[in-house]
This record gives structure tokens, C-alpha cells and sequence, in this order.
């Protein structure tokens, strides 16, 4: 199982840094990379806040569901751009 989680965990933060990544879901990078390599296991609390800040569940994290695709959270800041010219442009 914790070779599961580490290797989701990398697939999820993709092409992103590791202090990127870290600092999105709201730890260290030191932290961050211990979960990754498999040195350190997040607890409870932490595991659920990685999955809301990052759009998956626990149980997909742990490997009990299959995770979604993309593995990244749609990028809110740019749907919202595009609903917004679009509104202007009615008007």
C-alpha cells in the first residue's frame, strides 16, 4: 500500500515541483518529499486535506478507487476567465 500511495502521490503533482507542489497542498517540501519516497506517511487529517485541496478522494489516494483524469484540479482561475468574456461578449 505505501508504494501505491507514493506513486500516486508523484502522479498527482505531475510535472510540478515538489515546493510547488508541497506548498499547494499546504506542507513543507522536506514533508512533501519524505510522503513521496515513502519515508513518512501523512495522518488522516492530512491525507483528506491533500485530497480536497487537490480534487480526489482518500480512498483514491489510497489506492481503493480509481483516481480521476486529469490528475490535476481543473484550473479554476482560467474557467472563470472564460465564463466571464463569455458573459461580456453577450452583452
Amino acid at each position: 500500500m505505501k508504494k501505491e500511495f507514493c506513486d500516486r502521490l508523484r502522479a498527482l503533482r505531475g510535472g510540478e515541483s515538489q515546493t510547488a507542489f508541497a506548498l499547494k497542498i499546504g506542507t513543507k517540501q522536506t514533508t512533501y518529499s519524505a510522503w513521496e519516497t515513502g519515508a513518512r506517511e501523512p495522518d488522516l487529517t492530512t491525507l483528506c486535506a491533500i485530497a480536497e485541496k487537490t480534487g480526489t478522494s482518500p480512498n483514491e489516494l489510497l489506492g481503493f478507487a480509481p483516481m480521476p483524469k486529469p490528475l490535476h484540479p481543473p484550473d479554476r482561475a482560467a474557467d472563470l476567465k472564460r465564463e466571464i468574456e463569455a458573459i461580456l461578449r453577450k452583452y
